[in-house]
């Protein structure tokens, strides 16, 4: 007994529940009894073959007179030699690991598929591979492998609604609106823009221009030229690439433009 413990001490994570595995063929064998309960569908197994040991999942497991469980191995497959059959700790098929389960090939953490419990869930589909995060049933997140982009999606019961595409290019188009907390009272330690700021603005690199990375056209500013007059607009990468807060910094030269028109106005309307 004591030398069953130490060699359970050395590998903790598989179990070696003494039944002893019959070869039926490299992908399946049998166990004496109804054994389903142990060698249950998602679980880990360690196999002893010919060549060595070698790991896997079971994706059936059936009794008729035997149990007859069928394995997809990481490598190799089952052979002649087929010795011994270890288990992970990780049972989906207990109660007490109800947190996490294996349905219709979709791994949930969580409540099961469309509830209002929370999951994470990763499915592998003909879509490529789907990764799910759920609070109240909506859930959100799916990367689809076939059109090499990353969709966020909101899905109710199986209805897909995208809601942001993020192509493999890094370009992100939502179907909705994109919005940022701005609420004053979020800020303090206000200061106005420099009086010059239009006359600044004016001479801003702006244009249409070739992305050197992608030689595709693009439309904007120049981060380095903006950066001058409004440091706060752009921001420097861990890799010193510098980027453009396009939208605040759109908003306020309107809001500059817009002082500045209604003073000409003023001169050249003074009665009104």
């Amino acid at each position: 007994m004591m030398a069953d413990v130490a060699a359970w001490f050395a590998g903790p994570e598989w179990i070696n529940y003494g039944l002893t595995p019959t070869y039926v063929n490299g992908a399946q064998f049998t166990v004496a009894g109804n054994q389903t309960s142990i060698f249950s569908v998602g679980r880990r197994v360690k196999v002893f073959v010919t060549a060595g040991v070698t790991y896997g999942t079971i994706t059936a497991s059936v009794f008729t007179s035997l149990t007859t469980v069928t394995v997809a191995l990481d490598a190799a497959s089952l052979d002649s030699g087929l010795s011994e059959v270890d288990v992970g700790i990780l049972n989906p098929f207990r109660s007490s690991l109800g947190i996490l389960t294996l349905a219709g090939g979709n791994l949930l953490v969580g409540g099961p598929a469309y509830t209002s419990q929370p999951q994470i869930r990763m499915q592998n589909s003909n879509r490529g591979l789907h990764f799910f995060i759920s609070t109240d049933g909506t859930q959100f997140g799916l990367f689809d492998e076939n059109s090499s982009a990353t969709r966020w999606v909101t899905d109710n019961s199986g209805n897909f609604t995208t809601a942001a595409n993020i192509s493999a290019g890094g370009n992100i188009t939502a179907a909705g609106n994109i919005t940022a907390n701005s609420d004053e009272r979020l800020k303090s330690d206000w200061v106005g823009l420099a009086d010059d700021f239009v006359d600044r603005l004016a001479v801003v690199r702006s244009g249409t221009y070739t992305r050197v990375d992608t030689e595709e056209r693009h439309v904007g500013v120049g981060a380095q030229s903006l950066q001058t007059l409004l440091p706060e607009a752009v921001i420097e990468s861990d890799k010193g690439i510098l980027s453009v807060a396009y939208g605040q910094a759109a908003l306020a030269a309107c809001v500059e433009l817009a002082k500045e028109v209604v003073r000409l106005r003023a001169l050249l309307e003074p009665g009104k």
